[in-house]
């Protein structure tokens, strides 16, 4: 993964990076059209192609795919709504099941929706550091900052904390393969050494942080934003592109009705519009790294 500092959408103001990810993040969670779903996937996947490569992203796939599958075929089996019968299963006269292309299609769509939003909220986590959410909460919300940012620093010292015991455990020579009671037996010991560790860290960090002052009323923070003349034109760009997209929404221009039947009531020009809307939303990350990348290529060039 690239690291922090080199992504520019990560030095924007924490404000105005979060409200980008919650507008982007409700899109998503509230809107049922699957074409809106495919768009901020399919933006999603790209942006996180040019932040962490395709490695991560294959990591990511092979367990999505699985959320992405269980949803379609646990809607399609369970859910007999709609009018386009695949197939029937009748089990006697008086009882039969209905498999149908509306619920096989709902369940797909809302797969998309899930995936979508796992890997927005991994963008998130590049742009929002445990710093800035102390930063934004720290003062009127002490305990919920504390303990989100905890989740965001923790999880990847977890991560590289069994990277590290396992390491260990292979320098003394513990096998990695063999019968899988002494599998077991080697991932039980793996999770106490990091149980212990992460009591001992939960330990350093509660006395570091009552040592600092954290939660008194005249705290001041580590660090300090300030709004720049770039934050104010995302601002905007953000506002503009919002609005946009709310007037489409009042236009019904994205509009979609799964049941009875599958039916897109697309309005004639506005539908349109409203698509390239959200596309030039969810890619405004992207616009900002291709913009600032020209603009160092330019002036290495006219070095």
């Amino acid at each position: 993964m690239k690291s922090l500092n080199k992504q520019y959408f990560y030095h924007f103001h924490p404000l105005i990076v979060f409200f980008y990810f919650c507008s982007v993040l409700t899109i998503i969670m509230f809107s049922v059209n699957p074409i809106v779903r495919l768009i901020t996937l399919m933006i999603g996947l790209y942006t996180q192609w040019r932040l962490e490569g395709v490695e991560q992203i294959k990591k990511d796939l092979q367990w999505l795919s699985l959320i992405l599958l269980f949803s379609t075929l646990g809607n399609f089996l369970f859910i007999h709504t709609g009018r386009t019968i695949l197939f029937e299963w009748t089990i006697n006269a008086s009882k039969s099941y209905r498999f149908t292309l509306e619920a096989l299609f709902y369940g797909f769509s809302f797969g998309l929706m899930m995936f979508s939003i796992f890997i927005w909220f991994r963008l998130f986590s590049y742009s929002f550091n445990s710093e800035k959410i102390l930063y934004l909460f720290g003062k009127r919300m002490p305990k919920i900052s504390l303990v989100l940012s905890m989740i965001l620093r923790f999880i990847p010292l977890y991560q590289a904390e069994v990277s590290n015991i396992r390491l260990a455990q292979k320098g003394l020579g513990v096998a990695s393969d063999g019968e899988s009671n002494k599998k077991m037996e080697k991932e039980y010991q793996t999770f106490l050494s990091l149980f212990g560790w992460s009591l001992e860290r939960a330990v350093i960090t509660s006395d570091s942080m009552n040592a600092r002052g954290y939660g008194l009323k005249n705290r001041t923070q580590y660090q300090s934003y300030t709004f720049q003349r770039r934050d104010v034109f995302l601002t905007l760009s953000v506002g503009i592109l919002l609005a946009g997209y709310y007037y489409c929404s009042v236009q019904d221009a994205f509009s979609f009705y799964y049941y009875p039947r599958l039916r897109l009531n697309s309005v004639e020009g506005t539908s349109i519009i409203g698509y390239v809307i959200i596309g030039c939303l969810m890619s405004l990350p992207l616009f900002i790294e291709v913009k600032e990348r020209v603009r160092w290529i330019y002036l290495q060039w006219k070095m």
